[in-house]
């Protein structure tokens, strides 16, 4: 893979100097393609962090409140911030999505005050989405299930990325997450069923051109679904 994605990046001027952070993860094969961009030693989450924020709330409490779901549901398919932001202080904030990845054994991932600006790694995410979709001692089976079915709802606008993987799939679970630092830092991560075979992609960049305005947003999100593409043709 890491040939054919960086052939992409180097005839693609969009993509030269872009960083990328890039794991794929066959369940059935246990095997995992990786592949890097730049600098990648602080990658922020974004929006996709509201899957570890979820994850530490169903921690304090797996009986959850209809206004808790009501926050959960706009936080993970509609991705609105502000239930995000009422989550991550219900869950105690940085030191609660700090122990959120100690538990899950995401060794590379820190927790910021303004969670969207927590840091991570592709390969954490990649411990992360095991515990969901592969097994856990850490989430019970019916929050797994919660989790993935809240990630099978996201709204279709947001269903950039990791979908680029399969013109066919035959189940899609997503988060994604974008916001601007400069230029933009784009980030997509769940997990796709293809003939049967199911694998989790975990992809996070920045510095991609055109930091403001729709146009840029609009380019980033080709030019993450265009390598998760190339990766997905590659691998199946």
């Amino acid at each position: 893979m890491d040939k054919k994605v960086g052939k992409l990046s180097q005839t693609n001027t969009d993509l030269k100097n872009e960083n990328f952070d890039f794991t794929i993860y066959d369940v059935a094969k246990q095997k995992t393609y990786r592949w890097s961009q730049g600098k990648i030693s602080q990658m922020y989450t974004a929006s996709t962090v509201k899957v570890p924020i979820l994850i530490g709330l169903l921690h304090q409490d797996a009986k959850l409140t209809a206004s808790d779901k009501k926050l959960v549901a706009g936080m993970i398919r509609q991705s609105s911030n502000a239930d995000a932001t009422a989550i991550f202080k219900k869950i105690g904030g940085v030191s609660g999505l700090n122990a959120t990845f100690a538990r899950l054994g995401m060794d590379h991932s820190q927790a910021s005050s303004k969670w969207w600006l927590s840091t991570v790694s592709s390969e954490d995410y990649i411990k992360l989405l095991k515990h969901l979709f592969v097994k856990s001692s850490k989430i019970s089976r019916t929050g797994r299930n919660y989790i993935i079915s809240e990630m099978f709802q996201v709204n279709s606008k947001q269903q950039w990325g990791i979908k680029g993987f399969s013109d066919t799939p035959n189940f899609l679970a997503n988060k994604n997450g974008w916001t601007l630092s400069g230029s933009w830092i784009m980030n997509s991560i769940g997990a796709a069923e293809v003939n049967g075979h199911l694998y989790l992609i975990s992809i996070l960049s920045d510095n991609h051109p055109d930091g403001r305005g729709n146009v840029g947003l609009k380019t980033a999100k080709k030019e993450m679904t265009s390598l998760v593409r190339i990766a997905g043709e590659y691998i199946l």
